[in-house]
């Protein structure tokens, strides 16, 4: 009798076995060859609902901001609510990101999204490290199209698209910024002055009033550091200060940009002023200058002088002298690229969507959580707590979808984005430099443009002398071999537009 159990049992499990069996067989089947629409749902919701978020790996500059744990994993319940995608960001310092990015790279060392910028951008994408994205666009509809054409221009290689520009203050435009109370006091013009040439009168005023002892803030009118100017070259895009093309020239000539009639006269008022005591006469060997000057140029948009005027401790004045210019330079300020390795690349690009076009999601990446590293202060703009979550917002993504904080106003993007729209694009915009052939004689140049730039700069030398030595070294060094090779690479690539 116990043998006979023991057969049924066995028969038994037989049975149910082979029934499981087929019974597999029989889903994996009918979801193959077409099961009802209700089945297919089910079975698609439940692959979904079971299926494991992909978490990028995202390099990012700057130190490692506060509270970044907590930002993060808010960051990641919204965005793998919204598209099954989170990130781990690996923050590298100011002071290493450069060498560690060229490291990272050159060793094949794995990411999905990646900072970067003018100075890594092009030779990145010559060794092939980032995914061209041109075609994966068409995944991300909203991307696309929030970013103006010229902007994708300013990052395209051989017509093709290897990074997502972060779309802000992406044209440049240069400013006098000005000290409001002696402007009111002085009754100075300011904004109708764009030269140094317009400007010479108004620093001759103020420094016989420094001298007078009627201001007692200053030594020097124009006091500057060893980088002279800010933006003087706005107007000249080239591998080297000494030659470069001007953005409005259609023949796309390389010129001596020194030799130009608009910064030789520039650089001739310079020396002007440093002779006549106008000019800190250390000028040439100051790093950095002090935070508050009667008058200096700076980069900026529409609405910077709230954070000008933060920057001096008073209240400051400010009109453009110059663009605003889109060029490849200032469009790749800032940009994330995929890649080329990633498993993840339409999962990165639909997070770098979501990131660009997502107001929840982009003023968290920017601010943090709210109540904890921010407060909504109901009039579009936010006030940020103290020892918050400050990453670089530059490098992440828009602007124009983010919060102004306070007390710049509610309207502070919009009006930089409208700035934008009254850009003019630059003759080499979309061009990019591959000094591979060149490098040698690059090297040579820079070492001669280094003795000679910062007294040439700040006044610190007549330029009458100067100009001409520089450019016989710079023709010894290798000068004319770059401007050829330049020269040649512009050709090509405007024959191919």
């Amino acid at each position: 009798m116990k043998k006979l159990v023991k057969k049924l049992s066995l028969l038994l499990a037989m049975v149910l076995m082979v029934s499981s069996l087929a019974a597999c067989g029989k889903k994996e089947s009918t979801t193959q060859s077409g099961t009802s629409d209700n089945e297919a749902s089910e079975a698609g919701t439940t692959e979904t609902e079971t299926k494991e978020p992909v978490i990028l790996k995202w390099i990012q500059i700057g130190g490692e901001p506060n509270n970044l744990k907590a930002a993060v994993e808010a960051m990641n319940e919204y965005s793998i609510s919204k598209i099954g995608v989170g990130v781990e960001f690996v923050y590298l310092d100011w002071g290493i990101w450069g060498d560690r990015v060229t490291a990272m790279i050159n060793s094949g060392e794995e990411f999905d999204i990646m900072f970067t910028n003018s100075d890594k951008y092009s030779a990145a994408v010559s060794l092939g490290a980032f995914a061209d994205i041109t075609d994966l666009l068409a995944e991300t509809p909203e991307l696309q199209s929030m970013v103006p054409d010229l902007v994708w221009d300013g990052v395209k290689i051989n017509n093709k698209i290897y990074s997502v520009p972060t779309y802000k203050d992406s044209s440049q435009t240069q400013y006098w910024v000005w000290d409001k109370e002696l402007v009111e006091k002085y009754n100075v013009d300011y904004t109708n002055i764009k030269t140094l040439a317009d400007l010479d009168p108004v620093v001759r005023m103020f420094q016989e009033e420094i001298n007078a002892g009627n201001i007692t803030d200053a030594q020097y009118a124009f006091n500057i550091a060893k980088d002279g100017v800010n933006g003087l070259l706005i107007n000249y895009q080239g591998p080297l200060d000494a030659i470069g093309v001007r953005y409005d020239d259609s023949s796309a000539t390389v010129v001596n940009v020194f030799e130009q009639e608009d910064i030789a006269e520039s650089l001739s008022y310079l020396h002007t002023w440093y002779e006549d005591g106008i000019i800190n006469p250390d000028a040439a060997t100051v790093d950095r200058g002090p935070s508050w000057v009667i008058v200096s140029s700076g980069q900026g948009f529409p609405g910077a002088d709230v954070s000008w005027s933060a920057g001096r401790g008073k209240d400051t004045v400010s009109n453009p002298f110059a663009g605003p210019i889109y060029s490849t330079s200032s469009i790749l300020g800032s940009a994330n690229a995929i890649s080329s390795s990633s498993k993840y690349k339409v999962e990165a690009l639909k997070y770098l969507e979501l990131c660009n076009t997502d107001p929840v999601m982009r003023n968290m990446l920017a601010y943090g959580v709210e109540g904890v590293d921010w407060t909504d202060n109901g009039d579009g703009t936010i006030t940020r707590s103290a020892d918050c979550y400050s990453p670089a917002t530059y490098s992440q993504a828009t602007f124009f979808t983010m919060y102004p904080v306070a007390p710049n106003a509610a309207d502070q993007w919009t009006m930089v984005q409208e700035w934008n729209e009254k850009a003019e694009a630059s003759v080499l915009l979309g061009f990019s430099f591959d000094r591979s052939n060149v490098e040698n004689e690059m090297a040579a140049c820079d070492l001669v443009m280094s003795r000679y730039k910062q007294e040439l700069y700040t006044g610190t030398v007549d330029p009458a002398e100067a100009v001409p030595k520089l450019y016989q070294e710079l023709t010894d060094a290798g000068l004319e071999t770059i401007r050829t090779e330049y020269q040649n690479q512009i050709n090509d690539w405007l024959a191919q537009k």
